[in-house]
C-alpha cells in the first residue's frame, strides 16, 4: 500500500490529516521515540533478573533455548499470527515502525482480517512460554529471591502494559486490546479496509 507524500497520518488510515479526527490522541495511531521507550523500559524490568538468574543458576542452555525461542517467535511467528493483522503493517518498507517490535521485519503478507481462534491461541500460548520460561529454572536452582522478583516484573509489565499501551492501541484485533467500542467504532471509520475484513470474517 503507498502512501502520499503529502499524508499526515497512518498508512491505512483513509484520512489525509490528523486534524479533526475524533480519535486524533486516543489511538497510537502515529508513533513517538516516547512510546517506544515506556514499552522498552517495561521489558527492561524482566528482562534483568529472568538473565541474572539463569546466569547464577549456571541455567547457559536453557538461556540459550529461550533465546532461540524468542527470535523465533519475534522473527516471524508474531507476525504471521498477531502483527501482520495491524495497520502498522500496511506501512511502507520491510520493517516494523510501531511502539512494541520495532525494527522487526515483515515477512508474512498483509492481512486486514481479525485473527482466527487458532492465531489467537498460537500467541497466548507463545508469549506465555516466553514469559514463565523461568518459572522451573529457578525452582530447580532455588533462585527464590528472583522468582519473587521476576514474577512481580511480569505481573506488573502486563498490568502496566494493559492499562497504559492496551487501551490506546490501535491494532484493534489483538487479544490485549482494550481500547473503548465507541473509539473502536471510530477507527473503523477511518479503516474502511479492517471494517470490511471485519465484516466479511462475521
Amino acid at each position: 500500500m503507498k502512501v502520499e507524500t503529502s499524508k499526515k497520518t497512518a498508512a491505512a488510515c483513509s484520512r489525509e490529516t490528523c486534524s479533526g479526527c475524533p480519535i486524533d490522541g486516543k489511538l497510537l495511531c502515529l508513533h513517538t521515540p516516547k512510546d517506544i521507550l515506556d514499552f522498552g523500559v517495561l521489558a527492561i524490568g524482566f528482562f534483568i533478573p529472568f538473565i541474572a538468574g539463569m546466569a547464577i543458576s549456571g541455567f547457559w542452555i536453557g538461556l540459550t533455548v529461550w533465546f532461540g525461542l524468542a527470535v523465533i517467535f519475534f522473527g516471524y511467528v508474531e507476525a504471521s499470527v498477531l502483527c501482520r493483522h495491524c495497520p502498522h503493517y500496511a506501512e511502507q518498507g520491510f520493517t516494523l515502525k510501531c511502539h512494541a517490535n520495532y525494527g522487526f521485519p515483515k515477512i508474512p503478507r498483509f492481512d486486514p482480517r481479525p485473527l482466527s481462534q487458532i492465531e489467537k491461541i498460537v500467541f497466548r500460548g507463545y508469549s506465555s512460554v516466553l514469559l514463565l520460561y523461568y518459572i522451573p529454572f529457578f525452582i530447580l536452582g532455588q533462585q527464590w529471591l528472583l522468582l519473587v522478583i521476576t514474577s512481580w516484573a511480569v505481573l506488573t509489565w502486563f498490568w502496566t502494559l494493559l492499562r497504559t499501551q492496551c487501551t490506546r492501541c490501535y491494532h484493534i484485533f489483538c487479544p490485549l486490546n482494550r481500547v473503548p467500542e465507541d473509539i473502536q467504532q471510530e477507527f473503523f471509520n477511518n479503516y474502511p479496509a479492517f471494517a470490511e475484513a471485519q465484516k466479511k470474517q462475521r
